[in-house]
């Protein structure tokens, strides 16, 4: 005699096998947290220093020398919002450009105002420095006022916006890309 099974039974049984949850591999849930927060990471940093200061008509720059440090340290990004400059008072933190009297060169520049003449005009010092700045800054030379500032992102935007820091980052998407191939989708069952 042989075995009989209804084809009812069998797929009441494939039903069940079918709908029964399987369980993601801990593996897979880790990567995926660990990239979830990555993502979370960069995006928040993006926002910090480029959809916020473009949503109130500023910019941000990446802090180079250390005239402002503590304060800005070297690496940094300074967000910066446009400022009317009769507003301006002593203590704040400009962005202007510099002119150099002696060569006509000019330099983007971002100081703490220590003096307001008239006209107005500017005296400007760096945190850093011990004298003040040589010539005053023209209120037409102002770009905008120290809004916040996020440390240590400076340099690395700047390395990831050359076509070195572009390779870079398409490598380590497709490393994660790769990661996530290679981990099994599911447990096994015991």
């Amino acid at each position: 005699m042989g075995t009989h099974t209804r084809t009812g039974d069998v797929d009441r049984e494939t039903a069940r096998l079918a709908t029964r949850p399987r369980h993601v591999h801990p593996l897979r849930r880790v990567l995926t947290l660990v990239f979830g927060l990555v993502v979370l990471a960069v995006v928040a940093l993006a926002a910090l220093v480029a959809l916020v200061p473009a949503a109130v008509g500023g910019h941000s720059l990446s802090v180079l020398s250390g005239s402002m440090e503590p304060t800005l340290p070297v690496g940094s990004v300074a967000v910066l919002k446009p400022v009317d400059t009769a507003q301006v008072k002593p203590g704040d933190v400009l962005n202007f450009t510099d002119r150099d009297a002696a060569t006509g060169q000019s330099r983007i520049v971002t100081h703490r105002v220590v003096e307001i003449l008239p006209g107005p005009e500017f005296v400007t010092k760096g945190d850093a420095n011990r004298t003040n700045d040589p010539q005053p800054v023209a209120a037409a030379d102002v770009h905008g006022v120290l809004w916040y500032d996020v440390p240590y992102v400076g340099g690395l935007r700047d390395r990831l916006v050359g076509p070195a820091g572009l390779a870079i980052a398409g490598g380590l998407v497709l490393l994660a890309l790769a990661l996530a191939l290679l981990v099994p989708t599911h447990a096994k069952e015991r």
